[in-house]
C-alpha cells in the first residue's frame, strides 16, 4: 500500500472511534459550512487530484450567512433564530508523494445573532460574540488519473473529514464526533475545468421545534463545481458552485425542504501574478429550509496554494521523460534524433559500417558482419576469377577453295534422308554463305565408300548432295549458288577395307567453284 492510503487507512478509522469529550455546545446543530480544504480552487468542491509532495498550502476564509436558521412556529410565524452568522476558518494542508493530501480546518464564529422571537415563542437563540467551532481533520487519495505538467488531465479520488467536538457555543458544532466519505473526480483542460464530490455524512439527529420539525440527521452530499479560465495563464477563474446536504435518518426524508441544506455559489478567484497568493470572493442564495441553509451567503478567501505537477514517468532515471524516451529501460543521452533520444550513445564506428571498432576487425575500412574474429567487420574477399576456356573451334570455317567442316553430315543408312543431328553442320555451311556473300558458286559433292556396285554407289552421293542442297536452299541460301554432285566410291580419301575408313569415305565436301571478283579486277 502506498503512504497515503496507508495513513489515511489508519488516522481516520482510529480518529472515528476516539470517545469524544463533552461538548461545550448546547444541543443545537452546527450551521458551519464545510469549505474545501486549502490548496484547492474551489470555495466548498473538494477536488481529486494532488499536486505535489511535502508542498504546503493554507487559506483564510471569511464566511458570512444571511438567517441560515429560520424556524416556524404553530402559528405559521417565522423565527429568525439564527439572523446572521460570520465564521472564520483557518484551513491548512500539505500534500504527499503526488498522491495523497492532509488537511486541516478550524473554524471560529465570529458574530452569531438572533432575531427577537414572535409571539413570546422561545426556541433555542444563538449566543452573540465569538465561539469555537468544530475543528475537522481531513484526508485524501487520488486513486487513478492525475494532471500533467501543463495542469490538464482528468482524476479519481477518495476523501475522508472528521469533526472533533471542540465548538464553545451553540449553532457552532454538533457536540459529537461526526466523519463524511465521499468519491472525488476532477477534469481539467485548457480553459475548461470542473469538479465532483458525492458521499456520505454522519451526523447526530436533531428535531427543532417548529408547526413541521426541521431535521438534522445523517446525510448524502453532493458537490458540483464548474468554472473557465479567463487568461491563458490561468490566473483568474470563474464559475459556479453547487453543494448539498440531503438528510435521510433519524425522521429525515430524503429532499425533504426541511431537512435539505444546499447553497448555489457564484466564484471568482485571483492569483496574484499567476503565482501562489491567491483572493477569490463567492456569493449566492441557499436552497431548501434545512439548518444551515441561509437565504445568501458570502464567501471571501486569501490564500497560498503553490502546485508543483507530478514529474513525468522517468523509469531509466536518466533525465529524459518516458514520453519522449526512445530506450525507456536504458541510461541515455539527449539527441536531436527522436529514434536515439534517450538511448545511450553509440560506440565509435570510424568506417561507418554498423560494426563498433571494438567489435571491427577492419575499423578503417567498411565491411560486413561474418562473426568470425578473424573477419568480423572487413570487406569480403573478391574471389579470382575463372580462366577464360578457348572457345571451341567453328564447325564451318572458309578456306581457300573449299568449306571446311569439322563434322560430317549424317545420312540415314544407304538412303539420302538427312538425319537430324545434321542441322547444326549444315546450319553452320549456312552461316559461313550468308557472310561470304563473294562466294558465287559451290560444288556440294555427296562421297560414298566401295560398298556396292560404281553406279549405285555415284546415284546415292548424287542423292545425297542434292538433298544437301536442298536444306540450304530452305535456310535461305540462293540455289544458283550451289551445284550437286556426287561422286560415289570415286574419290577415297582413306583405306575402304577398314570400318574407319569406310566411315570417312562417307562424306560431304564443299569445293568453291566461283568467287566474284575484287572491286575493278579481273575475275
Amino acid at each position: 500500500m502506498k503512504p497515503g492510503p496507508r495513513l489515511l487507512a489508519v488516522l481516520l478509522p482510529a480518529l472515528a472511534f476516539l470517545s469524544p469529550r463533552p461538548a461545550l455546545a448546547d444541543d443545537t446543530p452546527s450551521l458551519a459550512l464545510e469549505p474545501a480544504p486549502a490548496g484547492d480552487r474551489a470555495f466548498l468542491v473538494e477536488h481529486a487530484d494532488v499536486r505535489g509532495h511535502l508542498l504546503p498550502s493554507a487559506r483564510l476564509l471569511l464566511d458570512y450567512a444571511r438567517r441560515p436558521l429560520v424556524l416556524r412556529n404553530d402559528r405559521e410565524e417565522l423565527d429568525p433564530v439564527v439572523s446572521d452568522q460570520t465564521f472564520f476558518h483557518a484551513l491548512a494542508s500539505i500534500s504527499l508523494f503526488y498522491r495523497a493530501t492532509l488537511s486541516l480546518d478550524v473554524p471560529f464564529s465570529f458574530t452569531q445573532a438572533g432575531g427577537a422571537p414572535p409571539s413570546g415563542d422561545v426556541f433555542p437563540r444563538a449566543g452573540v460574540g465569538a465561539s469555537f467551532g468544530d475543528i475537522r481533520l481531513g484526508a485524501r487519495i487520488r486513486l487513478a488519473g492525475g494532471l500533467d505538467e501543463s495542469g490538464r488531465g482528468a482524476a479519481i479520488g477518495l476523501a475522508a473529514s472528521l469533526w472533533l467536538p471542540t465548538a464553545s457555543d451553540g449553532y457552532a458544532g454538533d457536540g459529537a464526533v461526526r466523519a463524511r466519505f465521499a468519491l472525488l473526480a476532477e477534469a481539467t483542460g485548457r480553459r475548461l475545468h470542473g469538479s465532483f464530490s458525492g458521499g456520505l455524512r454522519t451526523r447526530p439527529a436533531f428535531a427543532l421545534p417548529g408547526i413541521l420539525p426541521t431535521r438534522v440527521a445523517t446525510s448524502l452530499t453532493f458537490g458540483l463545481a464548474g468554472g473557465f479560465f479567463v487568461d491563458g495563464a490561468r490566473s483568474l477563474r470563474l464559475g459556479g458552485e453547487l453543494s448539498a446536504d440531503l438528510p435521510f435518518l433519524g425522521g429525515a426524508r430524503l429532499f425533504d425542504p426541511r431537512a435539505t441544506v444546499a447553497q448555489v455559489l457564484l466564484t471568482s478567484q485571483y492569483r496574484i501574478n499567476g503565482g501562489p497568493l491567491e483572493v477569490g470572493l463567492a456569493m449566492g442564495p441557499g436552497l431548501g429550509r434545512g439548518a444551515g441553509s441561509a437565504d445568501v451567503r458570502v464567501l471571501a478567501l486569501l490564500g497560498y496554494a503553490p502546485e508543483k505537477a507530478k514529474p513525468p514517468s522517468d523509469r531509466d532515471n536518466d533525465g529524459i521523460p518516458d514520453k519522449k524516451d526512445a530506450c525507456i529501460d536504458l541510461v541515455g543521452v539527449e539527441s536531436g534524433d527522436p529514434l536515439l533520444h534517450g538511448c545511450p550513445e553509440p560506440p565509435p564506428d570510424h568506417d561507418g559500417d554498423a560494426i563498433p571498432d571494438e567489435n571491427d576487425a577492419c575499423p578503417r575500412l567498411a565491411g560486413e558482419a561474418t562473426f568470425v574474429r578473424e573477419t568480423h567487420g572487413c570487406p569480403r574477399a573478391k574471389p579470382k576469377p575463372k580462366p577464360k576456356e578457348p572457345a571451341p573451334p567453328p564447325i564451318a570455317s572458309l578456306a581457300e577453295q573449299e568449306i571446311v567442316i569439322s563434322q560430317q553430315v549424317q545420312f540415314e543408312t544407304g538412303t539420302a534422308v538427312l538425319r537430324p543431328e545434321s542441322d547444326g553442320v549444315l546450319g553452320e555451311v549456312a552461316r559461313v554463305l550468308a557472310e561470304h556473300p563473294e562466294i558465287t558458286r559451290v560444288e556440294v559433292q555427296g562421297h560414298t565408300d566401295d560398298t556396292g556396285p560404281p553406279d549405285v554407289n555415284r546415284a546415292l552421293g548424287q542423292d545425297r548432295a542434292e538433298s544437301v542442297v536442298e536444306w540450304l536452299v530452305r535456310r535461305g541460301v540462293a540455289r544458283e549458288r550451289l551445284q550437286p554432285k556426287g561422286y560415289g566410291s570415286d574419290r577415297p580419301i582413306a583405306d575402304n577395307t577398314t570400318e574407319e575408313g569406310r566411315g570417312k569415305n562417307r562424306r560431304v565436301e564443299f569445293r568453291i567453284l566461283e568467287k566474284a571478283p575484287a572491286e575493278g579486277g579481273a575475275k
